[in-house]
């Protein structure tokens, strides 16, 4: 099966078409559904295109995929001193104070 756009009278319409084989073993097209015109054709499919995915066993449409689990490990408590002495160090602060040595200005 697969979709065909098909245009009549100026209009373009959506179809769905089967392939099949007669009894002479020639290849036949007949059309299985009309879907509508294409410029209608908007959100109204999206129920038969969800349930034709669900009978072959896959997600619908804007189906949210599970949630993923979350797992929490304990961690060591170091302190905020050490937490501010790396940020200091990762801001490369550390390196003023070789800059104010050379100045008359002092830090603590």
């Amino acid at each position: 099966m697969h979709v065909k756009l098909t245009t009549s009278g100026g209009r373009r319409y959506v179809q769905l078409v089967e392939s099949y084989r007669d009894e002479a073993g020639r290849v036949k097209k007949r059309t299985v559904a009309t879907l509508g015109r294409a410029e209608q054709v908007d959100g109204s499919l999206d129920a038969v295109i969800n349930g034709l995915l669900k009978i072959t066993g896959r997600e619908p449409m804007g189906a949210k995929p599970p949630a993923p689990t979350v797992s929490f490990e304990s961690a060591r408590a170091l302190g905020n001193v050490w937490a501010l002495t790396e940020l200091w160090k990762s801001l490369g602060f550390s390196g003023l104070r070789r800059v104010f040595r050379r100045t008359r200005r002092t830090t603590d």
